[in-house]
């Protein structure tokens, strides 16, 4: 019998706060349902790109090899996208009830906080029971009860260690910075941020999403991947420089340490260089950009993202091109430059295809 094998990943502690009082004080039953739906809502987020190890009552804990993350900053876009899905929930079951029960009463009591560590572990299975084990897996455990809450008065946060921050190798603005010491794994640096404050900061950023209607073209693809990982080979540039043809894009200005709405790409290649504008990032959703080149816009893009009911993504690449003339003109001529000439049909079903490729090898991997 093999003895189990040493893996490293990236483990996420979901945790209910409020969850004590709120079971406490409420009615058995209706705190029951309140919590069973939230805590779906949250497993359904979760495990779009990690896969979810066990439910510990108020608590989710979830993974992922480290193979299977190539990108930092989707772990904290699903985080984000987790959190705005648990927010969204808890309003629709606070405005569907007219009941009065202390249960209804209590839920805006409810909030999330996320536990985000890098480190190794072992799965191994025992009485059919497959559990995981490890130094870090107790760690990570240990950090849900930390002094994040205390010293800023934050009733959810995202809490990353400074080795995940690093392996991620994102460079976040405004993180609140706390050292931690437990007993047998000694002091642990923190870095934070505040879900309330991004949460309004999201709300408040205008939308701009280009329609169908409105479209010079509209072109469309199945990727068999879920939408976190879809997301990552559309948008990630040097992703993109696997399956963009003859591109060579890098990663420009990034305010605030993340890709949002002003974040700027650059690719140099044969014709002189272009620069990609975010105007709407919705990670998981949407992505809207304005594409300039050598100075001038070109073109402008939808690229939407839809969930299938097999887990999978149908993406649709919805494009405004900036081309003068009437309308017919315009679709015609977009045609012609977008599939014609640049094949862009068949750069995103190799795009989809890479995706598949990859994710089967890092799925195998990961066994």
């Amino acid at each position: 019998m093999m003895a189990p094998l040493t893996q490293r990943g990236y483990f996420l502690l979901t945790d209910l706060s409020g969850y004590t009082s709120f079971v406490a004080e409420s009615e058995l039953e209706h705190a029951h349902d309140i919590l069973s739906d939230l805590l779906r809502t949250i497993c359904e987020s979760i495990q779009q790109h990690l896969t979810i190890h066990k439910l510990e009552g108020d608590a989710v804990f979830a993974y992922t090899p480290e193979a299977r993350l190539q990108r930092g900053e989707t772990l904290l876009e699903l985080i984000e996208s987790t959190y705005l899905a648990f927010r969204d929930r808890r309003t629709s079951i606070l405005r569907g009830t007219t009941c009065t029960c202390k249960a209804c009463s209590n839920i805006p009591s409810l909030d999330l906080k996320f536990i985000l560590h890098f480190g190794e572990y072992i799965l191994q299975d025992v009485a059919n029971i497959r559990e995981m084990v490890g130094s870090d897996v107790n760690l990570v455990h240990r950090l849900s009860k930390n002094h994040t809450t205390e010293a800023t008065g934050w009733k959810a946060y995202v809490l990353l260690t400074a080795k995940c921050l690093e392996k991620l190798k994102l460079d976040l603005k405004n993180t609140f910075k706390l050292t931690e010491k437990y007993e047998h794994l000694g002091e642990l640096q923190t870095f934070s941020l505040n879900l309330h404050q991004r949460y309004d900061e999201l709300m408040a950023e205008r939308r701009f999403s280009i329609n169908e209607k409105d479209a010079d073209l509209v072109l469309q693809v199945d990727f068999p991947t879920p939408r976190p990982t879809t997301w990552e080979w559309l948008e990630e540039p040097t992703r993109r420089n696997l399956w963009g043809g003859d591109v060579n894009w890098s990663t420009g200005e990034r305010m605030m340490g993340r890709t949002a709405k002003g974040s700027k790409n650059h690719c140099a290649h044969g014709k002189g260089t272009s620069t990609e504008v975010i105007l709407d990032w919705r990670p998981f959703e949407y992505a809207t950009q304005e594409l300039h080149q050598n100075g001038k816009k070109v073109f402008t893009e939808t690229v939407r993202l839809e969930a299938t009911p097999d887990g999978k993504t149908h993406v649709l690449d919805i494009i405004r091109a900036n081309l003068p003339g009437p309308r017919f003109l315009r679709k015609i001529l977009a045609r012609f430059f977008f599939i014609t000439l640049y094949k862009m049909d068949k750069l995103l079903l190799k795009a989809a295809r890479l995706a598949g490729e990859e994710d089967s090898q890092t799925s195998d991997e990961a066994i």
